[in-house]
């Protein structure tokens, strides 16, 4: 009898360390597989027409309405009772659009007004320089309370874990949306919920200050960042970086130290090089701030969003990557990979690197062979 009490009180203790979470950290090709497949499923224009298997084991359970700029989510549920955020890239609607060219930032802690009656305050990273995507983060704003309401109403069914996944814009806004929740944890949803993401074929969502607090949160490997090598997206927005994005104490900021050793002469010429590389630097990124800020929201952006005023942007333009690197070399697969690239008919030029079949057929190559 003592025996079996002894084996009750251990499985009561060890139960709980295997029930915690049903996901584990780091890339699992297989997983990114079915994320793929979910992925695609978010494609409903016909120019982004894909043939990509169903995903097995696994059902959506429920679709967004299109909100703000063509933004949508879907929650799919895997067998295991994992939740699965998918976010939807961009469309070919000319709002969705609108959304990648207003890429001049703004803080990564404050708040925008949507409209006169409806703020969103959000905080994505603890340093006041931490900077972000003010298309993307509108993006967010739109989609985050319906994704918190729908994580609490899951909570009561059981589902404490998920997978956060989105491709091209949807990657971008599954960064936002990462950083999002990780601050509301424990105050708008239980704390005990896990989540990890997938951002595939993701432009750079914010500044080098926003993308380290990004890695810190998710350190351990809990978010993923998958890019094809031949993809333009992931090398986006522009990205300049200034004398004022270096650290605090830089060769730049002492540089006294540096003169105190040179002639008057060399003096001179330091001075004069260093003033000319940081006045040119300063002026591209300014003028950075303006096309992509300014101009952006006058022509394009407040088009769609009447009652969104214009936000107050940073000057920052020094995008930065953030998440572990999961690279698929295109070039070490070049036969086939072409032949993937040449079936994509419907897919324009410019796109056919992006879609989902590429990072298909390359995830199969390298990873599931």
């Amino acid at each position: 009898m003592k025996n079996i009490f002894l084996l009750i009180f251990i499985l009561l203790l060890v139960t709980p360390a295997f029930s915690q979470t049903k996901l584990k950290p780091g890339f699992d090709p297989q997983e990114y597989k079915t994320l793929l497949e979910i992925t695609a499923r978010q494609v409903d224009t016909p120019w982004t027409k894909v043939e990509i298997p169903a995903p097995e084991n696994c059902k959506m359970v429920f679709r967004s309405d299109t909100v703000g700029l063509d933004n949508r989510w879907d929650l799919w549920i895997r067998s295991d009772s994992v939740g699965i955020i998918s976010i939807r890239g961009t469309t070919a609607k000319p709002n969705s659009w609108s959304e990648n060219y207003l890429a001049a930032m703004v803080p990564a802690k404050g708040s925008l007004r949507l409209a006169s009656s409806d703020i969103f305050v959000y905080k994505l990273a603890e340093s006041e320089k931490a900077s972000v995507h003010t298309g993307w983060l509108t993006g967010l704003a739109y989609l985050s309370e319906s994704i918190v309401l729908k994580i609490n109403t899951m909570y009561s069914q059981g589902i404490k874990d998920y997978i956060i996944i989105g491709h091209s814009q949807g990657g971008a806004i599954s960064y936002l949306l990462t950083s999002y929740l990780h601050y509301l944890s424990g105050q708008r949803f239980p704390a005990d919920i896990k989540f990890k993401t997938y951002c595939s074929a993701p432009p750079k969502p914010g500044n080098m200050e926003y993308s380290y607090d990004y890695d810190y949160i998710t350190r351990g490997g809990w978010s993923l960042r998958v890019y094809n090598t031949e993809d333009w997206v992931p090398q986006t927005p522009f990205s300049l970086q200034t004398l004022d994005d270096y650290a605090e104490i830089n060769p730049y900021s002492e540089r006294d130290s540096f003169l105190v050793k040179m002639n008057l002469v060399e003096k001179l010429i330091f001075d004069y090089i260093v003033g000319r590389l940081s006045g040119s630097l300063n002026d591209t990124r300014d003028i950075l701030t303006e096309y992509f800020g300014k101009a952006a929201f006058k022509f394009s952006f407040s088009k769609y969003l009447k009652d969104f005023p214009e936000p107050v942007f940073t000057k920052d333009t020094y995008f930065y990557p953030c998440g572990v690197p999961v690279v698929l070399d295109a070039g070490r697969f070049r036969k086939g990979y072409d032949e993937v690239i040449e079936n994509e008919k419907d897919t324009p030029l410019l796109f056919k690197n992006h879609m989902v079949p590429p990072y298909y057929y390359l995830l199969n190559e390298i990873y599931l062979k």
